[in-house]
């Protein structure tokens, strides 16, 4: 007899919040933000994100920042395991196994950044506008609460002409996993 494979699928958007550390005029640390859509079938993963760093400073103007457009491929390990790892360890007071998925990325991107040049007067800059090509990689874990709703951790990097980048981020997805 014939056997048909099951091809499994899944696709889910994120949305996340985090920490960069990226050479900054002022300082080494930036908070981010990023959105991303993501399709996987099998265990081939695909993902489009948006994200966006900038500088913890309040009075100097312009703010330094870089955003960046990427389009990523990976593969990813599922497995189960019997608690929650995030919002916080919970794997020995919920007794329910739990779907779980680790998935390295790597691609190409599209990076834009702000940063100042000359000093005018006060606390106002003058800025330059740069642009270029990156190469960003990224490693995630994500955490199946539901069939539709997650929680994950992720570390990611990202080199490029503009300014190198490495960070941090909590995501949240919804979708159908």
């Amino acid at each position: 007899m014939f056997s048909q494979d099951e091809n499994i699928h899944s696709f889910w958007g994120q949305v996340g919040v985090g920490m960069s550390y990226v050479k900054l005029s002022d300082s080494d640390v930036g908070f981010n933000l990023l959105a991303s859509v993501s399709y996987e079938i099998q265990n081939n993963n695909f993902s489009f994100t948006y994200f966006r760093s900038h500088e913890w400073s309040f009075f100097t103007r312009p703010e330094e920042y870089i955003k960046s457009y990427e389009v990523k491929y990976g593969r990813s390990i599922d497995f189960s395991m019997r608690g929650l790892l995030f919002p916080f360890p919970l794997l020995l007071f919920v007794k329910k196994d739990f779907d779980y998925s680790i998935v390295g990325k790597i691609g190409l991107s599209y990076n834009e950044g702000l940063k100042r040049t000359t000093l005018i007067e006060g606390n106002n800059y003058s800025s330059k506008f740069v642009s270029g090509i990156g190469l960003p990689i990224e490693i995630e874990i994500r955490e199946e609460i539901t069939s539709y709703l997650g929680m994950g951790l992720s570390v990611h990097t990202n080199f490029n002409k503009v300014k190198n980048y490495s960070g941090v981020n909590i995501n949240f997805y919804v979708g159908y996993f």
